[in-house]
C-alpha cells in the first residue's frame, strides 16, 4: 500500500499558454549576465544550488543542496526566508534537488534522499508530503529528480534510478508509469527535470539519453527533441514566447532550441557578463519575460541575465 500524506493540488481552471514561438517573428539573439548571487546567504556560503522555480510575481526558490535548505528570494533579488537542515523531518532535507509550483502557488520540493516530495507554501511553512514508498513493493520507487504539477494538480516525478515517470493524481494516489528504460520512442534513461510545454504536455530531460523526449498531457509519447551539442541535458525551461533554452550539465552549455528541434541559439559555455565558464550547471528558469536563471552548481553561484531578442 502507498504511503502518503495528502497532496492537494491547485484546483483553479485549467489554462494553456499559447505557444508563440511558432508564429512569433522575435528569437533570442543573445544572454548576457548582470547579477551574480554567491557566497553568503542568510549566513550560509550558497553551496551547490541545484533546483530553481519563480513564481508570478518573480519570487525566486533555490535548492541549496549544499546546506540542505531551500531560499526564497524577492523579485528584486534579496533573500527573504530559508527553510532545512539535514534530517527527515517537515522542513529538513537529504539532497533535495528540482522544485515545482502548482496551480495555487505552492511550492513542490523533490526531496531526493527521503524519498519523498514536500509541499511548502509561500512562506516556505510545510503542510504535506508524497511519500514514494510501497509496503507491497519495495522496488516499486527508486530516486526522485524531476517533478511537474498539472493544473488539476496531478504530479509527475521523474524516478532517475527505475528510468520511468511516476504519476499520481491531486489527492497523492498513485497512478501509472510512464517510461521504461531504454533508448527509443518514450523510453528513457536516467530522466532529470520534467517541465510543463505551454500547451498542456509535459518535456522530460533525458539526460542519459542526451536528448529531450515530449509527451503528451495524457504520457503518451509526442516526439524528441535533439542537439549535436547535447551531452548530458539536465535542465530546460520554456521562456514567454515558446524557445526551449536548456543546460547541459556535462558539457557546461546554455543552449536555445524551438518545440521543434530547431536551434536557434548556441551560447556556449563562457556567458557575457559571467566570470568563468558554467561548471556542471544544473536548473535553468526564465520568468520576467527576459530574465533568465542558472543553478550554476559546480561554482557555487547563480547567474542572472537577460535575454536579448531581434526580429528574425
Amino acid at each position: 500500500m502507498l504511503l502518503t500524506a495528502i497532496l492537494i493540488g491547485g484546483c483553479g481552471t485549467a489554462r494553456r499558454e499559447p505557444v508563440a514561438a511558432e508564429i512569433s517573428p522575435r528569437r533570442p539573439v543573445a544572454v548576457v549576465i548582470d547579477t551574480v548571487i554567491s557566497g553568503s546567504v542568510l549566513g550560509h556560503a550558497l553551496r551547490e544550488p541545484v533546483g530553481l522555480a519563480a513564481d508570478r510575481q518573480g519570487v525566486l526558490y533555490v535548492t541549496d543542496a549544499g546546506n540542505q535548505r531551500i531560499l526564497q528570494f524577492s523579485s528584486d533579488l534579496k533573500p527573504m526566508r530559508e527553510i532545512g537542515g539535514y534530517g527527515s523531518e517537515p522542513g529538513q532535507f537529504d539532497r533535495p534537488g528540482y522544485l515545482a509550483l502548482d496551480n495555487s502557488l505552492a511550492l513542490v520540493v523533490v526531496d531526493g534522499g527521503n524519498r519523498r516530495l514536500a509541499r511548502y507554501d509561500s512562506r516556505l511553512n510545510f503542510f504535506a508530503e508524497i511519500r514514494l514508498e510501497d509496503d507491497e513493493d519495495l522496488l516499486k520507487y527508486g530516486y526522485p529528480s524531476g517533478v511537474a504539477v498539472t493544473d488539476y494538480g496531478e504530479v509527475w516525478v521523474a524516478d532517475r534510478q527505475n528510468n520511468r515517470i511516476a504519476l499520481f493524481d491531486n489527492q497523492a494516489r498513485f497512478e501509472r508509469f510512464v517510461g521504461d528504460f531504454g533508448y527509443t520512442g518514450g523510453q528513457l534513461r536516467g530522466p532529470e527535470k520534467i517541465l510543463r510545454d505551454g500547451r498542456g504536455g509535459f518535456i522530460v530531460c533525458d539526460a542519459g539519453n542526451s536528448r529531450l523526449v515530449a509527451y503528451d498531457e495524457y504520457g503518451n509519447f509526442s516526439r524528441e527533441l535533439k542537439s549535436a551539442d547535447f551531452d548530458y541535458p539536465a535542465a530546460a525551461a520554456v521562456d514567454h514566447l515558446g524557445w526551449l533554452w536548456i543546460v547541459d550539465g556535462s558539457s557546461n552549455r546554455l543552449d536555445c532550441l524551438s518545440l521543434q528541434s530547431e536551434p536557434i541559439l548556441a551560447v556556449g559555455q563562457r556567458l557575457p557578463g559571467a566570470d568563468g565558464s558554467l561548471r556542471s550547471p544544473s536548473d535553468v528558469v526564465v520568468m520576467d519575460g527576459n530574465r533568465i536563471v542558472i543553478s550554476d552548481t559546480g561554482n557555487n553561484r547563480l547567474l542572472v541575465g537577460r535575454i536579448i531578442y531581434g526580429e528574425s
